[in-house]
């Protein structure tokens, strides 16, 4: 036999030899790898949470689980023969959105404090909140450090349209409050500044030939003044 043939045979051989290795390692492997059950009972059990996800990774040697349970959501890395964590990294946290949204609270606390009124819109920056207040005097825009949770600022402004279209109550119920103030027969209604605060200016025709205007704060209804004319 030739030399060239001799080297062939060996060569086909390892190679024969190589792939009932790598069959027999794969077989192993999934011999002694945990079903996707028993990994998921085995990170809950650990872990106090539920698992959303499972996936084999790195040639089936590990799990990816994804948890989820009150402090956030987890990715967690465990070995697939063992159920041993090997890495575990939060994707999100609910503990942090409570924070934020205990600080909002206590923001706005402090800026109705502040300026007593409605809130009616707020706004968050990187460094302060930002609250517009309607109050008795008038609309207010008030700034709340996010760090100290305290007043910055707090200053009377004049209401935009936006603002104008987020009036608490409508038209019809302006007109509602108004009748049942003074009776008679609505003849107008119109939303108007008054000293920068919105209202709803709503004249009415009385039963003795007298007129009266009445005015109904915009976002709590609550009656500002009542002019009659003869």
């Amino acid at each position: 036999m030739s030399r060239k043939k001799k080297v062939g045979f060996l060569l086909a051989g390892c190679l024969v030899v190589l792939a009932a290795f790598v069959l027999l390692m794969i077989q192993t492997i999934d011999q002694k790898m945990l079903s996707e059950s028993d990994i998921k009972k085995i990170i809950e059990k650990d872990y106090n949470g539920n698992i959303t996800n499972v996936a084999l990774i790195n040639h089936k040697q590990d799990y990816t689980l994804t948890l989820e349970n009150e402090k956030g959501i987890y990715q967690i890395i465990a070995s697939s023969a063992s159920g041993q964590m090997k890495e575990m990294k939060q994707l999100k946290s609910y503990q942090q959105q409570s924070n934020d949204k205990n600080a909002a609270l206590l923001a706005e606390k402090a800026a109705v404090q502040k300026v007593n009124g409605t809130v009616i819109e707020k706004k968050e920056k990187t460094d302060r909140f930002i609250f517009t207040i309607q109050s008795k005097k008038g609309l207010y825009q008030v700034d709340v450090d996010k760090q100290t949770l305290k007043v910055t600022e707090a200053e009377r402004k004049t209401p935009s349209t936006k603002e104008k279209k987020q009036t608490k109550i409508t038209v019809e119920e302006a007109k509602r409050i108004a009748l049942k103030e003074v009776g008679g027969t609505v003849d107008d209604a119109d939303l108007d500044t008054l000293s920068g605060m919105l209202v709803f200016e709503v004249e009415l025709d009385l039963p003795n030939g007298r007129e009266a205007e009445v005015l109904v704060n915009a976002y709590t209804g609550e009656i500002e003044g009542i002019t009659y004319e003869n």
